[in-house]
């Protein structure tokens, strides 16, 4: 029970940011989490459950297709992004970013997006 009770607290996620209520069924995890500490060029993005899929915007810039950096491994679940040269975000922003993932079931369609907002810092 104790060991339950101490992975249950890990994964919770807590603080300020919109994220802090509770992640919706769909999504398994937020790259990097909430309010954690992360190098300039550190990956960010989503882990959904099967049937999802979607975009990122970081700090403000549509990263919507491969030409934009975005990958996608839609059997996995995953929707991330890696800043660097020729992509929409070259690198993180000195302190406070914020990422939102947009995201919907496959079989609706993206007009019944949902975004998912969370914050971190990066060095």
């Amino acid at each position: 029970a104790l060991t339950g009770l101490v992975l249950t607290a890990r994964a919770a996620v807590t603080g300020s940011d919109p994220t802090s209520d509770a992640l919706p069924d769909s999504v398994q995890q937020l790259i990097p989490a909430p309010d954690s500490e992360v190098l300039a060029q550190s990956q960010v993005g989503i882990k959904v459950e099967p049937g999802y899929d979607g975009y990122l915007v970081v700090n403000g810039v549509e990263v919507r297709t491969a030409e934009d950096g975005l990958r996608k491994d839609l059997g996995s679940g995953t929707i991330d992004f890696q800043p660097g040269p020729n992509t929409a975000v070259p690198a993180l922003n000195a302190e406070r970013n914020c990422v939102t993932a947009v995201i919907w079931k496959q079989s609706e369609g993206p007009k019944t997006s949902r975004p998912i907002p969370w914050c971190f810092n990066a060095a």
